[in-house]
């Protein structure tokens, strides 16, 4: 039996899910445009309405498959990537009730706050996960906190957005560092969670455990097989952040490398020491 794998990629202006085969040829694709709506009387917001987006990719992956001719049982495999910065918050019951997209900028306030209160949190929050306040996930949830408090209250986890399309996969939560990075409380060089800033932002424990990318999560959940046509056979595999992984899959591993990335936004990767 030939074998496959679907990625599904989440970015700013559509969600799309490609089939590839093993040497890395695309098979099919499918992709539907989306947008991130503001919210009535709330500055600078970019909500990420979880509901039509998961009902989108559920397309993505029907239509795919329908298109590649392709039996669900090859596919082998499915990941996900996804704009960063963006995340989505959860329940003690794993349901999703907040979520913002990448460029949400509702937090201007809580980051003048954090920048009076702590004037060298940002500086140093950079040096350790590489993300400024500006769209980082502290200044949201202490947004969420401050104005939207019973929601803060429900809240238990937050994920980034490539991490939210796996849980509906397999129904298990975790991060990556590639993405996990750009929500700033995050190590890099330990590749985990740093917990301090949260701390010092007034912020409870709201943390997934970290895998890596290309690690197996699990297998497609009986939901997400009844929904997507998936096979509960297929493995669901760490992905990570969109512009990371572009340039993990160009090959740019070497220091001096340098790549440039086009979408919604584009941008130019270089590796320095």
């Amino acid at each position: 039996m030939s074998r496959y794998f679907l990625v599904l990629d989440a970015g700013t202006g559509s969600i799309r899910a490609i089939i590839f085969d093993t040497l890395g040829n695309q098979i099919a694709i499918a992709q539907y445009e989306w947008e991130h709506i503001a919210e009535s009387g709330i500055v600078g917001s970019m909500g990420f309405d979880f509901v039509r987006g998961w009902e989108l990719a559920k397309r993505c992956i029907r239509e795919s498959i329908t298109a590649s001719g392709i039996s669900p049982a090859e596919i082998a495999a499915v990941s996900a990537s996804s704009m960063r910065e963006g995340i989505v918050v959860y329940d003690g019951d794993n349901r999703e009730i907040w979520g913002v997209a990448n460029v949400d900028g509702r937090s201007g306030a809580e980051v003048a706050y954090l920048k009076k209160e702590y004037p060298a949190l940002e500086r140093e929050s950079y040096a350790i996960s590489g993300q400024t306040f500006a769209l980082s996930a502290a200044p949201r949830l202490l947004w969420l906190k401050n104005n939207r408090p019973s929601v803060y209250e429900k809240a238990r986890y937050f994920t980034m957005i490539s991490d939210w399309i796996l849980f509906k996969l397999s129904g298990e939560l975790a991060s990556e560092p590639s993405n996990a990075g750009t929500a700033g409380a995050f190590s890099l060089k330990n590749r985990t969670w740093d917990k301090a800033e949260f701390e010092r932002c007034g912020l409870k424990d709201l943390f997934v455990p970290i895998r890596e990318s290309g690690e197996v999560l699990g297998h497609i959940s009986a939901e997400a097989s009844a929904q997507t046509g998936l096979s509960r056979d297929t493995l669901v595999v760490m992905g990570g952040g969109d512009v990371q992984i572009g340039t993990a899959g160009l090959g740019a591993s070497k220091l001096g490398d340098a790549v440039v990335l086009g979408g919604s936004f584009w941008q130019q990767v270089v590796n320095i020491p």
